[in-house]
Parts: C-alpha cells; structure tokens; sequence
C-alpha cells in the first residue's frame, strides 16, 4: 500500500505544473530629516487631528509600510496586468478566489532589519521575476497616490489656516492702527517709563518747593509777599501734578489713572498681533513642503538586490510528495492492521 501510495501521488505531482521563486529585497527611504521636515515634525498634532501622517519611519504616529504591501488594489492590479485568472484557470471564480490563489504564491517577509523581501512563483521564471518587479513599482505607484492625497488635504487645511491668520492680522493691523490714534499709544513700556520718569521729577519738585515755603513761612511769617508767592507757586505745582494723573494729554490721550488699563488692552492686542505674526511664519515652509510633496514621486521601497530569474523550480516537490504519502499510507496501513488484529483477540476472547 505504501509503494503503490507512493507511486500514485509522484504520478499526481508530475501532472502538477512547476513554480520558480523569484525574490527582489527593498528598504524604505530614510527619514527627512531637512529643515522643512522638521518644520512638518512640529505641526504633528495639527496633523494627527485631521488624520494625516507621513510613511517614512516607524515613529508612533506612522503607519508601516506593509500596509501598502497588503493593499487589495495591488492584488487586482497584478492580476490584471498578468491575467493570472487564465493562468491560475479561475475564470469562473469569484474575485475574493481570486485573490486567495495570488496570495498562495506571494510571499511578504519583514525584516527585524528594517528590509522587506517579496517572493512571488509562476510558472515561467522570467515572468517571476518581472512580476516582483512590477510589484514595487506598483507598491511605490499607491504609496505616491496616497501621499499625494494627504498632501492635498494638508495643503487645504493650512491654505484656509493661513487665510484665517491674515485675516486676523488685518483685524488686528486696523485695530492697533485705530486704537494707537484714538490714545495716542504707539509703545506703552516706553510711555509708561517716561511718565513716570515725569512724574517723579515733578513730586519731588512740589516737595523740593513746600520744603522751601515751610522755611520762609518759619522766618517771614505768612503774610509776608515772598512766601505768598511761594505758596502760589506750590499751588500751581499741585495743580500741574493732578492735571498730569487726572486728566488726557500727558503721556497720551488718556488720563494716567486709566493707563494700566489702556496699555493693558494695546498690549493684548499687540500680543495677538505678533503671535499670528509668529504662526504664520511657521506654517509657510510647511505649506511650501506640502506643495511639494503634491508634485513629487519619490519611492517608498528602493530595490537593494533585483529579482534574479531562477534556474531551479521552487515547486512542487514530487519527491517529497511522493515520500510524504507513502509514509503516511504505511503508517496508515499499520494502524489498520493492528486494529484488526485487536478486534480479533478481543473476539477470540469473548468466544472462549
């Protein structure tokens, strides 16, 4: 049983058609790691919000490229572009049977270096290793599309961001224009120093002078002109100081008392102004980049070593089929053998 088991499955094997292996082994690019990459690196959780990533690298906010690699799209195109159907004589089968078939001779083996090996078998070797070579090109073909995709949506968030901004900075432009003429506030650190700089030179004056006044009341007496004269004079020194804290035109046109609060309101404003100053300015080489990545077509898989076409057949192994069922079908005979030979002790047994 074994022999004849043995001589009928390398009788089915030879009726199987051979398969030779082709192999082609990539890289992925290195990271970008220009300036403009660094400016995208810093818009990552703008970036993370509308669901945009960047392929290169393994970072925690990319996706591997085998993700490419398993995309359905690519199947079907393989099977189109080599009318596997006809070969693999799956006219009748669904698209899904299809697919299952080219996966049986796909093989897609990621590396703890960071390499991916393809491995793809058919019946001619020439076309095997055309085949894998088609397969990244069309790998790198759906990697571009797919970046050129999220660069457009990228290139649409920031060009509206960046309308928005100049936007803002208009408003904020006529706002501190308006606001600068109507207080005459054009720098409040400047203004408030040299108010109180003012300030403090005429209080010191109005003491300086009632100091003088005290004495000449001590020695003239009340009545006497030089110290009415003095005491006019400290009046008016008193009025000037209130007129200065109390009423508009000294630092600007706005009363000292209300200066924390005006300045208050211009520096908010100001701040705004250079902070949409500031952003904008960061996002332009991350828009210009993003242009960029709309017209470029970069690989994301580099071939290290091509596909070679194979002299050997890969598959299927006749000898081992043939050996595998003769084996089994010893094992098999024996198992038999020793199950019938039980049952007849265990009858002869029970007859007694």
């Amino acid at each position: 049983m074994s022999i004849v088991a043995a001589i009928g499955a390398y009788a089915y094997a030879i009726s199987l058609p051979s398969y030779f292996r082709s192999t082609v082994n990539c890289v992925p690019p290195k990271a970008d790691q220009s300036a403009l990459g660094g400016a995208l690196g810093g818009l990552t959780s703008t970036l993370k919000d509308i669901g945009l990533t960047k392929m290169a690298g393994k970072s925690a906010d990319a996706y591997d490229f085998i993700v490419i690699l398993y995309a359905r799209s690519l199947r079907d195109s393989m099977i189109k572009r080599y009318d596997l159907v006809t070969e693999y004589k799956l006219e009748k089968a669904t698209a899904q049977e299809q697919r299952d078939e080219f996966e049986d001779n796909l093989e897609i083996n990621l590396h703890n270096e960071g390499n991916y090996e393809i491995t793809i078998y058919d019946q001619d070797p020439v076309k095997a290793a055309e085949m894998c070579t088609t397969f990244v090109s069309y790998a790198n073909a759906l990697s571009n599309r797919i970046a050129r995709e999220e660069a457009v949506k990228a290139t649409a968030y920031l060009e509206n961001r960046m309308r928005l901004m100049d936007s803002t900075m208009f408003t904020l432009a006529d706002s501190l224009s308006a606001y600068s003429k109507k207080y005459m506030m054009f720098s409040p650190l400047d203004q408030a120093k040299a108010s109180a700089t003012a300030i403090t030179e005429v209080k010191a004056n109005i003491m300086k002078q009632e100091t003088i006044l005290g004495l000449l009341e001590a020695n003239y007496g009340a009545t006497d002109p030089q110290v009415q004269a003095q005491r006019s004079m400290v009046a008016t020194l008193k009025t000037q100081f209130d007129d200065m804290q109390n009423k508009p035109g000294f630092a600007g046109n706005f009363a000292l008392s209300d200066a924390a609060g005006v300045g208050a309101r211009y520096m908010k404003m100001y701040a705004e102004y250079e902070a949409s100053v500031k952003v904008k300015a960061f996002m332009m080489p991350t828009l210009e980049q993003m242009r960029l990545d709309q017209q470029k077509s970069a690989p994301s898989l580099i071939v290290v070593d091509p596909p070679l076409v194979s002299e050997k057949k890969a598959r299927p192994r006749r000898s081992l089929i043939a050996a595998g069922t003769g084996i089994g079908a010893g094992i098999l005979s024996v198992l038999i053998i020793i199950l019938l030979f039980a049952y007849r002790s265990l009858k002869a047994q029970i007859n007694t």
